[in-house]
């Protein structure tokens, strides 16, 4: 019985001295988990990021062949006759230029 008391003393009066030294280490490891569960929350944004401006940059290329297909003179001379707007495609240029 005495080994315990005194073991028990022997620990109580350890904790009472570096009280604070334990609370220091507990705080140093939350602080250390929070901040990696913020860098890895951050990691996962930034990917997350860089994958959707992949699939916006695709969509961009995408897009500017379609406006520059559909905008080739060719293209647009196939729809205006294919309407029948009653639009005649000009043979000469607008502006004589040599005189």
């Amino acid at each position: 019985m005495r080994l315990e008391s005194l073991t028990s003393d022997r620990i109580s009066d350890f904790v009472r001295r570096n009280l604070l030294l334990v609370a220091e280490i507990l705080l140093c490891i939350v602080i250390y988990i929070g901040n990696r569960y913020g860098y890895q929350r951050d990691q996962v944004m930034a990917e997350r990021l860089r994958r959707e401006l992949v699939d916006l940059e695709y969509q961009t290329l995408n897009t500017t062949s379609d406006v520059s297909a559909k905008s080739k003179p060719s293209y647009i001379e196939k729809i205006v006759t294919t309407n029948g707007s009653g639009l005649v495609i000009a043979t000469e240029p607008a502006y004589d230029l040599g005189e």
